[in-house]
């Protein structure tokens, strides 16, 4: 008994050299050849055109497989158009074994359902049971026990129905399960992927029963409804090719529920189809709902936190990744990934995660939180080699949709972070540009603080040169005066360090560190400064204020050019009233806040909407970069920064910057080093 046995689909087997060795009843039915008859008879023997079937069969031997349309001869010599399938079937070591042909006669394919609603066909499964066998009997089991008569453990099932790959399928099985109409992106899928929830026990029954036989009797299961189908009859029977001893086949007959059923599901398939296949940007379509089955368990028995469960056990992401099946993508996912085969998407899921180590956990606790979207950006590694980065959007189904399709989306995102890339360069070149021309701006007071030390080194270095010259000299006093001229020589390269470090073009450094720290320290670069223009600055510091993750530099750059900004901006102003208020605090969100305020003639309300602009400046030779700059730099630090005018006059400028607990309370990735490296724009 064969597989045809019960099909309602013509079906023949040939030797390797055409010969028929085999045809199943609806070949009489479909081309009135005898049964009888047809055995010894040559593929040739059925073409108009003998030669056209000796093209064709090397053509298949070659290939392995051809689907068409072809004219066939019927047993009265009339010439049949039909629908025709032929496969090379091969052994476990891929030796080949025989050709098999499943065939409809055209006449008959547009199927006008009957009133009854019965189906007309037959929808036929074959099955490879090889890999699963091990997992059919328990250990130990009694001889004489019934193979059905376990209830099924839902683990069980789910573990054996994986472990059984689907070998072929008919026409009728795709249109009534909905299967992809190419059959390459069904055949070798586990069962456990594409067979309905309601009937799984059954068919785990069914083939329990089956490898328990050791005839090719057929055994069977009914059941009453499954989705649209009702009356639902499974037929198995094994394979009796000693060849394929692995080889099992189903046949699944029903009734629909409704006379328009299966046209409205092949019609709704068919725009779900073209919907996904005609998308311009790579999707997958992924069928996850083994692993939900897993996580319900995990639910019903009581677990709640998915994140400590899978640290604990890890094997559990790979199990994930190895249920979770890809059984179609669209072009652009082939493009993407560098690859024209389709077969090297289908199966288990995992390579969409292998570049990025923990993505496979993350989508994985997104799915168990019942999340309906889930997004992040990860590297991949595509089929011809490269690894690119991608913007990573999976949308988990909800009652009520494909509930066996899970989307994944992705973006490539290697053009714009390259773009980012070159932006942050410039972005840094242009820090650097800002840093140099407010140094530049200082020259006389740079100079003037350089000037001070060296004119007390030269001074006590030449009191000391008196003291040791005298008739007996003086070596305490010249050892205190040297001390003096270590100390200031001290002072003078400190001065030198802090203007390289301002000039030099480096990466930034982010570490731990106080604001109050780095205000103290732009206060003594400032120092001779605000002296030579009149300025009087005052300092309110809150004591104890929490620590920030930011780059000294940066942040000094920012304090250096707003208290630079308000000493020009007050050149103007009476000498009596040149005041800047410098102040820093901790507002109610955790944040670290510095505000400075001058007494100058404020900011003019039709240049407030564009203070923060780059190119936007008021000075004359001014770049306008300083205040675009400063912006930039606290929104990498995860920071806002604002400008407003002093009710009392003035202008204020004010920013804040997330403290290092406020970063762990909200989770912000900005807290990180490696959030530090690959965000921050410089």
């Amino acid at each position: 008994m064969e597989l045809a046995d019960y099909a309602t689909d013509s079906a023949i087997r040939y030797d390797l050299e055409g010969t028929i060795h085999y045809c199943n009843p609806a070949t009489t039915t479909h081309y009135g050849w005898v049964v009888a008859t047809m055995i010894g008879r040559h593929f040739q023997d059925l073409m108009p055109e003998p030669d056209q079937g000796t093209v064709l069969w090397n053509h298949l031997l070659k290939n392995g497989h051809w689907d068409g349309a072809l004219q066939r001869l019927s047993h009265s010599g009339a010439v049949v158009e039909a629908n025709i399938r032929l496969a090379l079937r091969k052994d476990g070591l891929g030796n080949p074994l025989d050709v098999v042909e499943f065939s409809t006669v055209q006449a008959n394919a547009a199927v006008s359902l009957p009133h009854s609603t019965a189906l007309g066909t037959a929808a036929c499964w074959q099955f490879n049971l090889r890999r699963a066998l091990p997992l059919f009997a328990p250990v130990n089991a009694p001889a004489n026990r019934d193979p059905s008569a376990d209830e099924w453990c839902p683990d069980r099932l789910d573990t054996l129905l994986t472990a059984i790959q689907i070998t072929d399928v008919n026409d009728e099985a795709i249109r009534l399960f909905g299967l992809p109409e190419d059959r390459d992106r069904v055949i070798d899928r586990p069962v456990a992927s594409l067979w309905p929830e309601q009937s799984r026990a059954a068919l785990g029954d069914l083939l329990t029963a089956l490898v328990a036989k050791t005839d090719a009797e057929p055994e069977i299961r009914e059941i009453p409804v499954v989705g649209r189908l009702q009356q639902v009859v499974l037929t198995g029977w094994r394979a009796t090719d000693p060849r394929c001893p692995d080889t099992v086949f189903v046949r699944v007959k029903a009734v629909l529920n409704a006379p328009n059923a299966l046209i409205e599901l092949e019609a709704s398939q068919s725009r779900y189809r073209n919907l996904i296949s005609y998308l311009p940007i790579p999707v997958w379509q992924i069928d996850a709902r083994a692993a939900g089955r897993i996580f319900d368990r995990l639910r019903e028995g009581g677990l709640d936190d998915m994140a400590a469960y899978s640290e604990e056990h890890p094997d559990l992401v790979d199990l994930t990744c190895e249920l979770v099946q890809v059984f179609d993508v669209n072009d652009d996912a082939m493009s993407l990934f560098g690859s024209k085969e389709r077969s090297d998407f289908t199966g288990p899921v995992g390579y969409l995660f292998a570049g990025t180590p923990g993505a496979a956990r993350r989508v994985m606790l997104a799915h168990f939180s019942g999340a309906r979207n889930h997004v992040e950006e990860l590297k991949v590694k595509t089929f011809d080699g490269r690894v690119i980065d991608v913007l990573l959007l999976v949308t988990f189904p909800v009652p009520g949709e494909r509930l066996d399709t899970t989307i994944i989306i992705m973006i490539d995102n290697t053009a714009r972070l390259e773009a980012e890339a070159k932006l942050r360069r410039i972005e840094s070149d242009f820090s650097h540009a800002s840093r140099l021309s407010t140094l530049g701006e200082m020259t006389t007071s740079i100079a003037h603080e350089i000037k001070q030390p060296l004119a007390a080194i030269l001074m006590n270095a030449q009191t000391s040169l008196r003291y040791l010259r005298k008739a007996e000299p003086n070596l305490d006093k010249a050892d205190q005066l040297t001390s003096r001229v270590v100390d200031s020589a001290q002072r003078a390269s400190d001065i030198i360090g802090r203007i390289q470090d301002m000039a030099r073009k480096r990466a930034p450094s982010y570490a731990l560190l106080g604001l109050n720290d780095v205000v103290r320290q732009c206060l003594i670069f400032l120092r001779h400064e605000s002296e030579d223009k009149d300025v009087v600055i005052k300092s309110s510091l809150e004591p104890n204020l929490p620590l920030i993750d930011g780059d000294r530099i940066q942040l000094q750059q920012i304090i250096v050019n707003l208290i630079v900004n308000s000493i020009q901006a007050m050149k103007s102003a009476p000498k009596t009233r040149r005041e800047i208020c410098l102040e820093t605090s901790l507002d109610d969100n955790d944040q670290v806040v510095f505000s400075i305020r001058d007494t100058g003639t404020g900011i003019a309300v039709n240049h407030m909407e564009r203070i923060f602009d780059g190119f936007f400046t008021t000075k004359e030779g001014g770049l306008g970069i300083g205040l675009a700059i400063c912006q930039s730099i606290v929104k990498a630090h995860g920071g806002t920064i604002e400008a407003f005018n002093h009710p009392d006059g003035g202008a204020v400028f004010r920013f804040a910057i997330p403290s290092k607990s406020a970063f762990k309370a909200s989770g912000n990735p900005a807290s990180s080093e490696q959030a530090a490296s690959e965000n921050r724009p410089y």
